[in-house]
């Protein structure tokens, strides 16, 4: 079990030799273009496919997002999952109402067989780019289908030099012995990124396709501590960043290392903007059901937390 944080979030005004950077992760459901990448399983969501994938469903979809970025104040750093390649980035970040906030943004060329790859959002403003580089999990050596890569990403807070990890670990789908077998590789994957990043500040997000109660999290837990809530009882299936068979739960995390989990503003917390969700049963509004076109933007909701900067300090 990870370390969990009890208190709750509050969003605090900055004060003087302090502000606050707030973070967020979300995975968007397939944000594919609509143009074919030969060398990608990306078939379906093109116009002439069954699902009829085409330029007014996919700006809809971006101005979505970017609606609910500006609702969540403009996260300094966003983690973003499933986002096909960097033309989906460059349009959300400059063909939207997020142009006057001017994000960069990084994007991993993972070897995911549908082109699914992760990204990092971030305002230069308040994490300046030193380097970054992406870790692959080594999914072939054991037979499995290949995944999405982990992106790291080095940058300055003010003062202080922060470590950001995003990552979307394998499918639960099946929910067997090899679909579990991924997912531990991706933590040992995973686990030796933090391992070279031992004693520093470091910020994980992302989609885990885990609970915190799963097992494949204890390599993390001397590592690393969540910001989300782990009590289910507490949670009593009401919460969460994904909905599934009538329950509530995160699979969407924000971790922190040890020495950052000090400047942590308390609990993550889901957002549940009513566009995001269905009117008759309050849960995820997804894009598609099926092939049918439902409208919405992902079945995950976003996860966003605030962490204390120092200014000036390292």
């Amino acid at each position: 079990m990870l370390f969990f944080v009890a208190a709750v979030l509050v969003f605090r005004m900055p004060v003087r030799g302090q502000r606050t950077l707030r973070v967020a992760t979300w995975n968007i459901e397939n944000a594919f273009d609509t143009v074919r990448n030969e060398d990608k399983e990306d078939m379906e969501y093109l116009p002439v496919a069954a699902r009829e994938w085409n330029s007014i469903r996919y700006w809809s979809k971006l101005r979505g997002i970017a609606k609910t970025l500006a609702a969540m104040e403009l996260p300094s750093l966003v983690g973003i999952q499933e986002v096909e390649n960097d033309t989906v980035l460059r349009d959300l970040a400059r063909r939207t109402v997020l142009w006057p906030a001017r994000y960069r943004y990084l994007v991993t060329d993972s070897p995911d067989r549908r082109g699914m790859n992760v990204a990092l959002l971030y305002d230069e403003k308040c994490f300046s780019l030193l380097s970054w580089r992406t870790v692959s999990i080594p999914s072939f050596r054991y037979g499995l289908r290949p995944t999405r890569d982990i992106l790291v990403a080095e940058g300055l807070t003010g003062g202080d030099t922060l470590y950001v990890c995003v990552v979307h670990f394998p499918s639960r789908r099946g929910n067997n012995r090899m679909s579990q077998q991924h997912r531990t590789l991706a933590v040992e994957t995973l686990c030796s990124v933090l391992d070279s990043l031992e004693g520093r500040k470091v910020l994980v997000m992302g989609d885990f396709n885990a609970e915190s109660g799963d097992r494949l999290f204890s390599a993390l837990s001397s590592r690393v501590c969540t910001l989300v809530p782990t009590d289910r009882k507490v949670l009593n299936g009401a919460r969460g960043t994904y909905y599934f068979r009538g329950v509530w739960g995160f699979l969407d995390h924000i971790l922190v290392s040890p020495r950052l989990l000090p400047y942590a503003c308390g609990e993550a917390q889901e957002c549940r903007f009513p566009w995001l969700l269905r009117t008759d049963k309050r849960i995820p509004r997804r894009t598609y059901g099926g092939t049918a076109y439902l409208g919405g933007l992902s079945d995950h909701l976003p996860l966003v937390a605030d962490i204390k900067i120092a200014e000036g300090t390292r």
